[in-house]
Order: C-alpha cells, then structure tokens, then sequence
C-alpha cells in the first residue's frame, strides 16, 4: 500500500520522458526559430552555401563523408538509448497493468464487505469489525484503506495512459532514427562515387543537384541531432522529486455505488 508516492514520481517522470521523446525532427519544420538556429549551427561547422560548394565540389564531398558518418554513429547510439528506455517504458507498462488489476480486485472486496456490515447487502447484517484478508477492519479503518486505494488505483491509471503514449512517441522516433540513418548511408553511397567523376570531370548539373540533396540531409540531421532525445533516468528522477499529490477519493460514492 506504501506504493503511492513511488507511482505519483513516475508519472510525473514519465510525462518528461515522452515530451523529450516526442521532440524530434519536426520541430525543425514547426519551428521557424529552432530551424534558423540549427541552420545557423550548419554553417557554423561547415560554412557551405551553395557558392562554397559550386566553387569547392570536392571539398564539399569531403565534409559530408565525415559528416555523415559521424551522425549516422551518432544515431545509431541514439538509437540503443531509445530501445534502453522502451524497455524501461514496457516495464513499468506491465507493472502497473497487474497493479491496477489488483488495486481493483481489493476494491471490490472491500465494497462487498462494506455493503454486508451496513446491512446493504443479500447477506446483511454481520456488522463491524469486518475481516478482509485476514485482517480486521472497522468502518473507520475501511474506508481510509478504501481511499488509499482509489487513490492508487488513479495513479495507476494515469500512469498507463503515459507509458502507453510514452511507447508509442519512442517507436516513433525509433523510425525517424532509421529514416535519417537510411537516407544518409544513401546520401553517403552516391558522394563516394561523385567524388571520384567530381575530381576527372567539370562541375555537372547533376552533381549541383545531389550537393543541394547532401546538405538538406545535413540539416535535417542536425536538427534531430541539437537536442539529445533521451535523458538518463537518473537527470528525470531528479526533477520528478517532489512527486504528484492526490486529491481525496469520494469513499462513499464507491462504497454505495
């Protein structure tokens, strides 16, 4: 029964984890602001507008090999961090699914006893104390362990309504990950080749082309890259301290309904 304030921290915890998760590629879309300051931080690193890179093809070709490989290693980092807290999602998923049905369980054990010591029952009149799990209850006792679990039981619940959209925002960003590794590892593929043609031959159409594709991949990669989509466990548990309060079940609503 001691499990409430433990439920209350994680989904307080949770809900920072799935806005960190939802935060992801689209905001460099949403966002004009975000996307100008990654946009800025590109040509920060690289300095190549589409000037540089007609005048330095091959320089060009070469930043994004590096380039490209460092963010596809990134991502595949990001990508063992996702599936460390999916499982940690999952997990909990599951322990507050059989905590719920418990939670539910007592409670209808406890109304049926209550409705038989007040007589509101077919086998009415045992009356008070009244013994539940081998335990005994007077009405008082009753109806404060009634609280405590209602009140559980909505921690519970709200619990599983996070991790559910929590494993969903995860598998999500799961597949940006591999979107983004995808398209670079293609990206990555043709600029190898273009570098060689680049190196014997005049600056081509074609190649202007796949330098502008290179560096929207570029872009796109840094914008998922700003901000890190997964934070420690540890940082989230920090700011999930203080824990959630719960307000006060209506105990005899549920006793006489």
């Amino acid at each position: 029964m001691d499990s409430k304030l433990a439920s209350g921290s994680r989904g307080r915890t949770l809900q920072l984890l799935i806005a960190l998760i939802a935060l992801g590629v689209g905001a460099y879309f949403l966002f004009p602001g975000f996307r100008s300051k990654v946009d800025t931080q590109l040509d920060k690193v690289g300095g190549w507008n589409e000037e540089a890179r007609r005048h330095d093809p091959v320089g060009f070709i070469d930043f994004s090999i590096e380039k490209l490989e460092t963010n596809i290693g990134k991502f595949n980092e990001v990508k063992g961090s996702l599936a460390v807290a999916k499982a940690k999602l999952a997990k909990l998923h599951e322990d507050n699914q059989s905590k719920l049905a418990f939670a539910g369980k007592q409670l209808d054990e406890f109304k049926a006893a209550f409705k038989k010591a007040t007589g509101s029952a077919p086998e009415a009149g045992s009356g008070w104390p009244v013994e539940i799990a081998g335990k005994s209850y007077s009405e008082a006792d009753l109806k404060q362990q009634v609280n405590l679990l209602l009140n559980q039981r909505g921690s519970f619940e709200s619990v599983l309504k996070q991790t559910q959209s929590g494993l969903e925002a995860t598998t999500k960003r799961e597949m940006e990950i591999v979107g983004r590794v995808t398209e670079s590892k293609a990206k990555l593929d043709l600029l190898k080749t273009q570098r060689e043609l680049v190196k014997v031959a005049k600056l081509t159409a074609d190649t202007e082309k796949l330098m502008g594709e290179v560096h929207d991949v570029l872009v796109e990669n840094e914008a998922l890259s700003a901000e890190n989509p997964v934070r420690t466990v540890e940082e989230l548990m920090k700011q999930a301290e203080a824990g959630s309060s719960t307000s006060n079940a209506n105990v005899d609503a549920f006793l006489n309904g």
